[in-house]
């Protein structure tokens, strides 16, 4: 369970990650990922309207069965964090043909083509002093990244700075069970989110990022590639009041999600979570997947 404090009347947008996969055979020699996927698409974005006053949410439906079959939907990150390297700013990409980048971060907004080699491109963006000095210097910096292959645009988000900072993991009594629908197969299930305050909304936007070497990292929501739709829930300090039965806890699911065989994919389960409150404050945490009921793991993989 997520025990989350909010003090001071604050806006918390949270973004649980939850990776999953599990083994070493030979579809995984390519090894696992250089970098976490970073932010979702259009993080901070498309926030829904605050909710009326004294009005619970109505039902909302978990989400069926989806498949991961491993074929791209376009050119995807390497890593989900870049780090400045004097005035360039280096981002590595999996690609499938040359392409135009265009990076918007605060007042920066560069663009550049790349060429695309061996299923790989390290695009590398000009930045002036000042603009290299003020991402460089900027805490939780995130830009929003445009690659365009062909007819093909996404609309990545990339975490930027000097350094790529330590990882924070949190727990949960809910997650990503690994093998909760067989070998190939997880199970989706939201953390069960709690206010120390008094019973207040909570709106949380679902995701499930996946990768191979040949890929990078993709992006799938509720509504498909690189797009998600907003769920709400009361969080109350002892979990999600919609969810609370008299014989436990009936918590929102997405799945079963399969994995298609012969990629060496990583899976990561993705959370964004808005509490309603006066001023936003952003925290971002990774939450260890469970391959097992014993065991809890940074990283696992499907062969």
């Amino acid at each position: 369970m997520l025990r989350l404090p909010l003090r001071g009347g604050a806006l918390l947008i949270v973004a649980a990650l939850v990776a999953l996969g599990a083994s070493g055979t030979d579809a995984l020699a390519a090894g696992p990922p250089a970098g976490l996927p970073g932010p979702p698409p259009g993080v901070r974005t498309g926030l829904p309207l605050p909710p009326p006053p004294g009005q619970a949410p109505p039902p909302q439906t978990s989400l069926p069965a989806v498949s991961i079959t491993g074929a791209p939907y376009g050119p995807g990150l390497v890593s989900g964090y870049s780090a400045i390297s004097g005035t360039k700013l280096p981002v590595t990409i999996a690609c499938q043909a040359n392409g135009k980048a265009q990076l918007r971060a605060g007042s920066v907004s560069v663009k550049t083509t790349y060429r695309c080699s061996r299923g790989r491109s390290t695009i590398r963006f000009a930045l002036t002093r000042s603009q290299a000095h003020g991402i460089a210097t900027s805490s939780g910096l995130i830009g929003t990244l445009t690659l365009s292959q062909g007819a093909q645009t996404v609309h990545l988000s990339l975490s930027l700075g000097r350094s790529a900072p330590t990882p924070a993991f949190w727990t949960s009594a809910f997650g990503l069970g690994c093998t909760a629908g067989g070998a190939q197969s997880a199970q989706l299930v939201a953390p069960n989110f709690t206010s120390t305050q008094a019973p207040t909304t909570i709106d949380v936007r679902p995701w499930l990022a996946w990768y191979t070497s040949a890929t990078g990292w993709q992006w799938l929501g509720a509504r498909g590639a690189d797009s998600s739709s907003w769920y709400r829930w009361t969080a109350t300090p002892t979990g999600v009041a919609e969810w609370q039965q008299p014989a436990g806890i009936n918590p929102w699911t997405w799945g079963p999600i399969g994995v298609a065989p012969g990629h060496g994919t990583y899976v990561i389960a993705v959370l964004e979570a808005v509490y309603w409150y006066s001023h936003p404050t952003t925290v971002w945490e990774y939450a260890r997947s469970e391959p097992s009921s014993t065991t809890v793991t940074t990283y696992c993989a499907y062969p």
